[in-house]
């Protein structure tokens, strides 16, 4: 198993480093992020130090099976990346393609179950997003850098049974209202419009109906 790989970096192109070892050129999978990094800092035509996940890539039903290195700038790159795999639907493609922020940030995202955050991320949707807070919740927090207390309770969405009732309730929570008021005030609005059937349309039919109280 190849777990570092030392060499010049030759050229980052197609999601891939090119780094050259001893005469040898090899195509390492990297995140957005990690593309950016190398090339901002200046690091072409100079030697690095990538921490690789070596895998295989395919299937024996798919056949051509192809032997891959995803590679990170640390080893706690690497060690959060192998979590964020373990999430159902996450493959290595995909995750990479995901990585456009800082570790920091996305671990940041789901330990305060910011949903917001994470669907602005490639390849992550809403039922994404909600799983990967579901099943890593609590496990990133060393790399979030949150003191144990800054980590909010998971909210509790009562009789909010459609998804979209539930990320409408996420969007409220992310502009300061409380769980209760939230909740309440997404079943209150699902209940005298259920011909609405995105989080959009809760959202903006609660904010008329709010602005019509205060007139």
């Amino acid at each position: 198993m190849i777990v570092r790989i030392r060499g010049r970096l030759e050229a980052v192109m197609n999601e891939q480093a090119l780094v050259d070892v001893n005469g040898i050129t090899h195509g390492v999978l990297i995140s957005p992020w990690t593309g950016e990094r190398l090339v901002s800092t200046g690091m072409i035509g100079r030697e690095i130090t990538l921490f690789t996940l070596h895998y295989i890539e395919g299937g024996i039903a798919i056949g051509n099976l192809m032997p891959r290195l995803a590679g990170f700038l640390s080893e706690s790159d690497l060690e959060f990346f192998t979590l964020m795999i373990t999430v159902q639907g996450m493959g290595v493609r995909k995750a990479l393609r995901a990585l456009v922020i800082p570790v920091r940030d996305i671990a940041r995202a789901i330990e305060m179950n910011d949903l917001i955050t994470l669907k602005r991320l490639p390849e992550i949707g809403s039922k994404t997003a909600q799983k990967i807070v579901m099943e890593l919740r609590g496990k990133v927090t060393g790399f979030a850098q949150l003191a144990p207390g800054e980590i909010p309770a998971l909210p509790s969405y009562g009789d909010l049974e459609e998804e979209y009732q539930r990320e409408a309730c996420e969007v409220l929570l992310q502009l300061q209202y409380s769980e209760t008021e939230a909740r309440e005030l997404v079943m209150r609005t699902a209940k005298a419009h259920p011909d609405i059937n995105t989080s959009e349309g809760l959202i903006h039919e609660a904010f008329r109906s709010q602005s019509g109280k205060r007139r």
